[in-house]
């Protein structure tokens, strides 16, 4: 390993410019450029401008390739050159991973679940409507599969990618990535990993196998609920890094400068917020532990001995700000409890600075049958809780109340 400064040095230092020599002075706030365009004194110069990312905000101006730099910078392992592009949106983000990866004869793509359920409903209609082939790989509940081999039992000579999540959206299953990417890299299928919920600060993808690593700038990262976008990141070495600048610009789904922007000023105190938002987390999933109100507690590590072990082995720094939990009661105890908060609020995303609760039956999952829900272990009880960085004393007394 190089000396390179942690994630979190890195991510407070994010934007920022070097001062000139001389004494000249620099702005120590990242630049934002709203220009959708630039305009050229000649022939000669527009020719020299077009291979500029600058010169056409779908291309990806300034202001979205310092946040890429910035992340990418976050995600790097042994000083492993990194690609990134910043979409629109997280989904924007695995569409155009996707993309790059299907080939003629590689046009299927397993999905390990439980997961986000925008991320199986990308792959089954939009581009399935485009010739792409879904299989889906449910992890049981009880957390004693082999996460390698259960995948693997689904690979073929034309699967493209495996899509998985390091903390399982909604459950909080600590997922074997390293097992997951040994079976995928042996069968020659990219693996693409959503960092969404563990952020940089916990997991760094690449250190553990994946060829694709992706987010959603829309929660931690930028954690204020006031951006939408997605981040794609890839090693320069893939066979796919050579397409990923023409595919960016021809897919058009590039994050806005302004997004971008505050994007950057989120992830400046990004890895601040995680750590207090998991410390935080810790705390209420063992006081969620212990109510007769809950049924069962959904954390990284507390789904068995060997989502423990997992949790350990991967997640030594900390196991996220999600959390959830099954209520006794179903769906009125669900609504009981959001109707009995007061600072905490409902909303159907997460990653905010502030705790936030949602409803995964009635939101991310809601494109599910109530059997398939089921079958992914998510009843009209279970209750997602997006942690933020309050003071715990303050978040259980609340949860208290509203738990009656």
């Amino acid at each position: 390993m190089s000396d390179r400064p942690d994630p979190a040095t890195l991510a407070a230092r994010a934007g920022l410019g070097a001062p000139g020599a001389g004494g000249e002075g620099v702005d120590l706030v990242a630049p934002l450029s709203l220009a959708s365009v630039r305009a050229y004194a000649d022939l000669a110069a527009l020719d020299q401008g077009m291979d500029s990312r600058d010169v056409y905000r779908r291309y990806g101006p300034a202001s979205v390739a310092l946040l890429e730099r910035a992340v990418a910078s976050l995600e790097q392992v042994d000083d492993e050159p990194l690609l990134a592009r910043a979409t629109a949106s997280g989904q924007a983000a695995l569409g155009l991973a996707l993309a790059l990866l299907a080939s003629p004869g590689r046009r299927r793509v397993v999905v390990v679940r439980p997961c986000y359920g925008g991320t199986d409903a990308l792959v089954a209609g939009p581009l399935g409507n485009l010739g792409l082939g879904l299989t889906l790989v449910d992890l049981p509940p009880d957390g004693y599969t082999d996460h390698g081999a259960l995948v693997g039992a689904a690979l073929g000579a034309d699967v493209c990618a495996v899509v998985l999540e390091v903390i399982a959206n909604p459950l909080m299953v600590v997922v074997d990535v390293p097992a997951v990417t040994a079976v995928c890299r042996a069968a020659g299928v990219a693996t693409v990993v959503d960092a969404t919920f563990a952020t940089p600060f916990l997991f760094r993808g690449f250190a553990h196998g994946a060829d694709v690593v992706f987010h959603s700038l829309t929660k931690h990262l930028s954690g204020h609920s006031d951006v939408l976008g997605g981040i794609l990141l890839l090693r320069e070495e893939h066979p796919a890094a050579g397409y990923l600048d023409g595919f960016s610009r021809l897919f058009g789904a590039v994050l806005a400068p302004f997004d971008a922007w505050l994007a950057l000023r989120g992830l400046r105190t990004a890895a601040l917020r995680v750590e207090r938002s998991s410390e935080n987390a810790e705390a209420l999933a063992v006081f969620f532990a212990g109510r007769d109100e809950v049924a069962s507690v959904h954390y990284p590590g507390m789904g068995g001995a060997a989502d423990a072990e997992r949790c350990a082995r991967l997640l030594p720094g900390g196991r996220g700000p999600m959390l959830s939990l099954t209520l006794r009661g179903g769906r009125a105890a669900a609504d009981a409890l959001v109707r009995g908060l007061e600072g905490v609020r409902l909303a159907p995303s997460l990653g905010d600075v502030a705790t936030t609760v949602s409803h995964p039956a009635l939101s991310s999952h809601r494109g599910l049958s109530a059997q398939q829900r089921g079958v992914l272990g998510i009843s009209d009880g279970l209750v997602r809780v997006s942690v933020g960085i309050e003071r715990v004393d303050d978040l259980r007394d609340e949860f208290a109340a509203a738990l009656g």
